[in-house]
């Protein structure tokens, strides 16, 4: 007697499988789907580019995490004015602008240093030898325009732990690598959430979901055009059309126009006019669907995205909006803030011919309070103050700063707690005991 053998399961040890209803089985459609990594060239992501919900995808969380601005810490006075202008000088907003754009984009972006310092591009770059006035500008380079030379790597130590680091690139701006640079004249930032893991684009996330909303749109637009058909019941058509093809097309096109005109069906008496429409009753609820799952795939809410509320629970979106404001600030954190600091760095040494160690920047938070929870915090705030400037804790100047930094005050600035510590040290001295001399007789 032969053996039966028992169907395999399908998926790891130990699955659920159902032999009568062949579930976990061979014949279990189910079990048959997998995931194929599906690469989208360059030139299709700038064609999804243009879509207007791909095109919000990549620039919203770019423009929001410079939105809100940043302020400096580590540096005072007139060097923090200095700083603030060379800033300006080269467009530093719009650096990073571009290349969070860019990244999000593409995967990666890279930023060539504009530097006079004596050096060819494929010679390497010392920072601490950059005099001052020796950086021209900053050009933000498409990932199109750089091509790694694979010809040598530089070593996990040397790259920060990053494996295969190129030690040059090439610049092809007119489609050809005609110019060769040093890693160190490219400050490359990417879109990536694990190290030495190839960067991809943003749009490689939701492309799928991209092509349903879209699908999903062109055919309701079209649903639209077929809403109401005009049926016409002719007897015996189908000889008429046999016998004169021509003159029966002419003839319900001559039907067509009298209607478009007028209004007014000229028919036949033995012919017979209906008319059908089609009913959209679900189609709005469909589409919304597949727009939520869009905002999914985007991580983005939902009112972010489409710039309106969802139905049902939590219709403001308030909760979703606090999430989405705590991830771009996790971002900044993580990506943009080193990103930042390496092109500070550059700035800094080109404007003061040496470095700030204590230079550091603070992205201002993008939630912003209603003015009834704003002003129970400041009345905190304001009581816990008072309390430790009563116990010696702090000092007129540091409230003074923390209230310039969180923006309570315009009419607080630099020049105003220069004043107050002034003032404080004027009263520190004022109230210092005199010393007592001892009496007289006696040794000191």
């Amino acid at each position: 007697m032969a053996e039966t053998k028992t169907p395999d399961a399908i998926g790891d040890a130990g699955a659920y499988t159902n032999l009568v209803s062949n579930i976990g089985t061979e014949r279990d459609k189910a079990s048959h789907g997998s995931f194929v990594k599906k690469v989208i060239p360059d030139e299709q992501l700038e064609a999804v580019y243009q879509h207007w919900l791909a095109k919000r995808i990549v620039n919203r969380p770019a423009s929001d995490m410079l939105r809100a601005g940043w302020f400096f810490e580590g540096i005072q006075d007139n060097d923090l004015l200095k700083l603030k202008e060379a800033c300006k000088a080269f467009n530093l907003d719009g650096v990073l602008l571009s290349s969070l754009v860019l990244s999000r984009l593409y995967g990666v972006c890279y930023v060539l240093l504009g530097t006079v310092d004596g050096g060819n591009l494929d010679q390497p770059f010392d920072l601490n030898k950059l005099g001052v006035g020796r950086l021209e500008f900053f050009t933000v380079l498409k990932k199109k325009h750089i091509e790694a030379d694979t010809s040598k790597y530089l070593s996990p130590k040397e790259a920060g732990g990053v494996l295969k680091q190129p030690e040059f690139y090439k610049l092809k701006l007119d489609g050809k690598s005609n110019q060769r640079i040093h890693h160190t004249r490219l400050i490359k930032f990417c879109h990536a959430d694990v190290v030495n893991e190839e960067p991809v684009s943003v749009l490689q996330e939701v492309y799928e979901d991209l092509l349903d909303h879209a699908a999903v749109k062109k055919a309701s637009a079209s649903l639209v055009h077929e809403s109401k058909i005009d049926v016409i019941r002719t007897p015996n058509l189908v000889d008429k059309i046999k016998e004169d093809m021509k003159s029966v097309a002419e003839r319900f096109l001559s039907v067509g126009l009298l209607k478009g005109l007028n209004g007014m069906i000229v028919l036949d008496k033995e012919e017979e006019y209906d008319s059908k429409s089609y009913s959209f009753g679900g189609l709005p609820d469909l589409m919304r669907e597949y727009s939520i799952q869009t905002s999914g795939a985007a991580d983005m809410p939902y009112t972010i995205l489409f710039g309106q509320s969802p139905a049902g629970m939590n219709a403001t979106g308030e909760h979703d909006t606090r999430n989405y404001y705590d991830s771009i600030a996790t971002k900044q954190t993580w990506s943009l803030k080193p990103f930042m600091m390496k092109l500070l760095r550059v700035i800094v040494q080109t404007t003061f011919g040496r470095q700030i160690p204590s230079l550091d920047v603070v992205f201002n938070p993008l939630w912003q309070l209603d003015a009834k929870v704003r002003s129970e915090v400041e009345k905190a705030n304001a009581e816990r103050d008072s309390k430790y400037l009563e116990m010696g804790i702090i000092t007129e100047p540091q409230i003074a700063r923390q209230l310039l930094i969180d923006g309570v005050y315009s009419v607080i600035d630099e020049e105003h707690i220069k004043e107050l510590e002034i003032m404080v040290k004027r009263n520190d001295n004022d109230n210092s005991d005199p010393e007592t001399p001892p009496p007289a007789g006696e040794e000191t």
